[in-house]
């Protein structure tokens, strides 16, 4: 069976529905995403895509009530901050965490198969008793590439998906070249404010 993973989607509407159609091309029955979809609005972008959806809660979901509505409508099903998952014989942890001693601790206690965590946007696969995988982040801002993951539950093969390339913001806030991101007030002539 291959598992679709991924995290750290923020918003980043195409970025969801790239990752959904490659996994739709590789024949994945089962998504699983690690946090951080942010608005209830990306229930659309996985609306009849006919593969099963599991996530779970990151630290930057704040409307957790309306995620959880809104992606129950659609297929999806939100497992709270953590979640286990019975895939195809292997017992998997789905976890966002910012803790990082809980994730090792995930990992050591050999309790699961497979854990897939978030976060911390880096693209991880650490084999072991316990195989941890990231799959990196949708959003691609941050570290300058959107990917995903698939997993093949058969022989534990991990591929990495690369989606595409972005400028990360660090680059997006270097081109400013001390321009100034808050808008500027001019007063006109018997007008008032405007914003430029």
């Amino acid at each position: 069976m291959l598992i679709g993973l991924m995290s750290d989607s923020h918003d980043n509407f195409q970025g969801v529905k790239d990752a959904l159609s490659a996994f739709s091309q590789r024949g994945v029955r089962l998504v699983l995403h690690a946090g951080d979809m942010i608005g209830s609005g990306n229930c659309y972008t996985v609306e009849g895509c006919n593969m099963d959806l599991k996530l779970v809660y990151g630290n930057n979901d704040g409307e957790r009530a309306g995620l959880k509505r809104d992606f129950e409508r659609v297929g999806g099903e939100y497992l709270g901050d953590f979640g286990e998952v019975d895939a195809d014989g292997l017992k998997i942890a789905l976890i966002h965490d910012t803790d990082e001693p809980l994730v090792r601790a995930l990992v050591d206690c050999r309790h699961y198969d497979v854990i897939v965590r978030g976060h911390n946007h880096r693209r991880e696969v650490k084999r072991g008793d316990t195989l941890l995988i990231n799959p990196g982040e949708v959003w691609g801002y941050l570290s300058g590439l959107s990917s995903v993951a698939i997993l093949d539950s058969s022989d534990m093969n991990v591929d990495v998906v690369k989606l595409g390339s972005y400028r990360t913001f660090r680059d997006l806030i270097r081109d400013l070249d001390g321009r100034s991101l808050v808008p500027t007030i001019r007063m006109l002539p018997n007008c008032g404010p405007i914003w430029r």
